[in-house]
């Protein structure tokens, strides 16, 4: 199986997006840094387009690892990235999409016999 890679490049922000399975590496994502004085970042994020309820502020870094948010399998979500420092907000990036594919292992075998 192959990765498949999306990047999106708008304004001051690009985000790349990686489809894994067992043999990629984690799922990023990834912004070019925002000009002048930035304290930080927020990921804001939800599963309608244009409506991002959830958000998390991770501090002044330009990728985030996908794992590290509380999101459910079989499920799109939609992120947009906002600048902050003690001034305010940034206007919100460009939105991009990511779907989380199922990580749950299957069921065991049953019905193991020796015959």
């Amino acid at each position: 199986m192959r990765c498949r890679i999306i990047c999106c490049v708008v304004g001051l922000f690009i985000f790349s997006f990686v489809t894994a399975d067992l043999a990629c590496a984690e799922p990023l994502l990834k912004w070019d840094a925002s000009s002048g004085d930035v304290t930080g970042y927020r990921i804001y994020y939800g599963t309608s387009q244009g409506n991002h309820p959830d958000k998390v502020a991770i501090g002044n870094v330009t990728q985030y690892p996908l794992s590290s948010l509380p999101l459910s399998d079989n499920t799109t979500y939609h992120f947009t990235v906002k600048a902050y420092n003690a001034a305010g907000e940034s206007g919100s990036s460009n939105e991009v999409s990511w779907s989380a594919g199922d990580n749950t292992p299957p069921l065991p075998p049953q019905g193991v016999t020796v015959e």
